[in-house]
């Protein structure tokens, strides 16, 4: 690739872009951490999917639930016991029970409500079914299905099969402590290893009776969630394994039309984010292009810069964010690193007064037509930092290793 005056512009005009969409990012990850944004959508989200009512719903039918016309909030016992680890966060103290702080009305206490509760931001799909299949059915029945006639060895007896199917069909109509152990003791002694599954039976049902999964459906409330597991159900035929695979697969595809709406509001956000960077620092894409192009000396100083972003060590941080999402805190301070780094920049950005003796892009316009460019070239620069960091990047070390690698040798006569 040749050194061209009008790639080096290009290059130009990345690193700036770059940089300031990394800090536009910087500065949304801190705002976004700050208020607890996406703990709070992906709780909602779960209420709305498990029909539990939003904060300052009035109370619905009394056939709606058993506590006085309020349905059970499923979301709260998924995420108090087997959804509890996603809210851990690391922290020695254990979050408080969600079931004890129900949504609040006004933004102020549902961002305080979200830091202290620690809502998670993220819900694996799997987990997710598998607690809320626990719920309906819960592992004891899991138990008891393995514990079939049909696994018995073909050695048994038909007088002990028929004793163990009386048991087993007792256990299957209703499954306590008492049938367990009747189930027990009528497992042949020389099946060790349903002995031992039997063995596990009597202990899963101590803590009481387990309802059946026919119960456990109609303890829910009317949501989407019900009307996936009812589905799941009949079409794994009762297989509890095609049932989780089957409702992680809706839970998926929930959350992806979740996160279209997400990236669409954070779209916003970043918008708005980078009008408040663009205005300050003056990021005017068509005057810094002409800058670049009419004086060689910025220019060079800018494809300098560049290769050193690239070269640097921290040059792909951005293509590779970490999986566990920043503090508050630390959000905040890789906003203001980023923004100094930009700042820092050896290119003509900011604002300065007119001059006759200079044509200089930072230049305040006076006249009507100088307006309507600078606006044009902000509101190009603005759109521009909304494509994100990773993309800039990646394009500005595309640019700069074309522009090193230069054109090919000729070849030579021998």
């Amino acid at each position: 690739m040749p050194d061209s005056s009008a790639f080096d512009v290009l290059i130009g005009l990345a690193l700036l872009f770059a940089v300031f969409s990394l800090a536009v990012s910087r500065i949304n990850e801190a705002v976004l951490a700050l208020f607890r944004y996406r703990g709070r959508q992906l709780e909602a989200e779960l209420r709305r999917l498990l029909g539990a009512r939003p904060a300052g719903a009035p109370d619905g039918d009394p056939e709606d639930g058993p506590d006085g016309g309020n349905p059970p909030d499923v979301a709260a016992e998924l995420l108090d016991g087997p959804l509890r680890t996603t809210r851990a966060t690391g922290r020695n103290a254990t979050p408080p029970a969600m079931a004890d702080h129900p949504p609040v009305s006004g933004a102020l206490a549902a961002v305080r409500r979200a830091r202290s509760l620690r809502l998670p931001s993220y819900v694996p799909s799997t987990a997710f079914a598998q607690a809320l299949l626990d719920r309906v059915d819960p592992p004891a029945r899991a138990m008891l299905s393995q514990l079939r006639p049909e696994t018995l060895p073909d050695h048994v007896t038909d007088e002990a099969r028929a004793a163990y199917r009386r048991a087993y069909d007792e256990a299957r109509h209703a499954l306590d402590e008492r049938t367990a152990q009747a189930l027990y003791a009528a497992m042949p002694a020389d099946h060790p290893a349903g002995r031992v599954m039997a063995a596990a039976l009597v202990a899963a049902t101590g803590s009481g009776a387990v309802g059946t999964i026919e119960d456990g459906l109609a303890s829910l409330p009317p949501s989407p969630a019900k009307d996936a597991l009812i589905a799941a159900t009949v079409q794994a035929a009762g297989d509890r394994e095609k049932i989780v695979t089957e409702l992680a697969r809706w839970y998926d595809d929930a959350m992806d039309r979740l996160s279209g709406w997400y990236r669409r509001r954070i779209a916003i956000f970043l918008l708005c984010y980078a009008i408040l960077l663009a205005v300050p620092f003056n990021l005017d894409a068509i005057g810094l292009a002409r800058a670049f192009w009419q004086d060689g000396t910025v220019r060079q100083a800018a494809v300098a810069a560049a290769q050193v972003e690239v070269t640097s060590d921290g040059a792909a941080a951005p293509d590779q964010p970490e999986p566990d999402q920043p503090t508050a805190g630390e959000a905040a301070e890789q906003a203001v690193q980023a923004v100094r780094d930009a700042s820092g920049l050896a290119v003509p950005i900011g604002w300065v007064h007119n001059s006759e003796e200079r044509d200089d892009p930072r230049e305040v316009p006076d006249s009507v037509g100088g307006w309507l460019l600078k606006i044009a070239g902000l509101a190009i620069g603005c759109f521009a930092l909304t494509a994100g960091a990773p993309f800039w990047f990646d394009l500005l070390g595309r640019l700069v290793n074309m522009r090193a690698t230069g054109p090919k040798p000729r070849a030579t006569n021998g």
